[in-house]
């Protein structure tokens, strides 16, 4: 079989390239939809949090840092980084720790367990404040807060989870 000639493989080549082409819009309109999404961030409507929390009997819970005296303290300032940031690195001990042990639902984990990991994640934001620069106070507590939905409407509650 001989090899084709330049001007056979022009029109093949033009319909690759036309194809293609199709392609290469999506692609440059992807590019464009992530670079436009990592320059707006964490402003509504563009978050990677869901605008409205998942609608069910149990309650929600956030943690949140104070100081001896019950005063909340600015945990973005002084830790860098945020209130939701600091539950994620909980829930991930707690998980990690439940996978290992064979437990997957974190109200099984013994007390004892509960209040050391969260001794530690307690201690490690403290130090990382220290590394910053900006440390925390002496005295610092964590509080889990629940908010309960009920007949009568929101009701909050607080647990102080650790201290040092």
């Amino acid at each position: 079989m001989p090899a084709p000639t330049p001007s056979a493989l022009l029109p093949a080549a033009r319909r690759l390239w036309l194809a293609g082409g199709r392609y290469l819009w999506l692609a440059a309109f992807m590019g464009a939809a992530i670079l436009a999404s990592l320059k707006i961030g964490e402003h509504y409507p563009f978050s990677h949090f869901p605008m409205y929390g998942n609608p069910n009997p149990k309650p929600v819970d956030y943690y949140f840092l104070t100081d001896s005296r019950g005063q909340p303290l600015p945990v973005v300032e002084l830790t860098g980084d945020t209130a939701p940031k600091l539950k994620k690195r909980l829930n991930t001990e707690l998980n990690d720790w439940g996978f290992a042990n064979d437990i997957r639902v974190k109200s099984e984990i013994p007390l004892d367990v509960r209040a050391r990991i969260t001794k530690e994640i307690l201690d490690a934001t403290v130090a990382q404040s220290k590394h910053r620069g900006t440390p925390l106070p002496d005295r610092v507590q964590l509080w889990r807060g629940e908010i309960h939905v009920g007949g009568d409407g929101y009701q909050e509650t607080f647990v102080m989870e650790a201290g040092n």
